[in-house]
């Protein structure tokens, strides 16, 4: 299944949470403006990932972990009185347990597999992870025997970081790069 058909796909099975992500705005108002998220609306940035991984030619996998990274945000959206930014705690593991549901669809239409079904669901609730600095011990360590699940989540997290237009760049062609290559270290 094409990018645009898992797209449209989404939004005619779950019409309402394409709606609230399409109303899930990363910002506070027009004037205070979240400095990691510029594209605005959480759709938006959905769809910016999503097109990164087709352009990438990223496996279904990717694709469709891309596509339901973020749909916990709109339950998870609060604004953080500290600085007045719009946050969104605690969105990884919700989003992962939220698409749990759309993926057993999937997996019911065969759409993807069981096994995919797991890997994705484990790729939505880690997607975050790499934005972090990990050392490659600690990788090697978590994810050393699963070396295509880890390609799965670097290439996941390039397109997260990708997707969004912001000032941070943590995740860099260099450290792209760097990540990619601890895969070779797995064999």
């Amino acid at each position: 299944m094409k990018m645009y058909q898992l797209i449209e796909w989404f939004q005619l099975n779950y019409s309402e949470l394409h709606n609230d992500l399409l109303l899930c705005n990363h910002n506070y108002d027009d004037k205070d403006l979240n400095p990691y998220h510029l594209e605005s609306d959480c759709w938006s940035h959905t769809m910016l990932i999503c097109k990164i991984a087709e352009l990438n030619a990223y496996d279904k996998v990717v694709q469709v972990a891309a596509l339901l990274h973020d749909i916990g945000k709109p339950n998870s959206r609060k604004i953080n009185p500290r600085n007045n930014h719009i946050q969104f705690f605690g969105h990884e593991e919700l989003s992962s347990e939220m698409s749990a549901e759309i993926l057993s669809l999937m997996a019911e239409e065969s759409i993807i597999t069981m096994e995919e079904k797991d890997d994705i669901q484990e790729l939505v609730r880690l997607h975050a992870l790499l934005h972090h600095d990990l050392h490659e011990k600690e990788l090697l360590e978590r994810f050393g025997k699963r070396k295509s699940f880890y390609i799965h989540l670097v290439q996941l997290c390039r397109c997260d970081a990708l997707g969004r237009f912001c000032e941070d760049d943590k995740f860099s062609d260099e450290r792209y790069r760097k990540l990619i290559s601890y895969a070779n270290i797995y064999q």
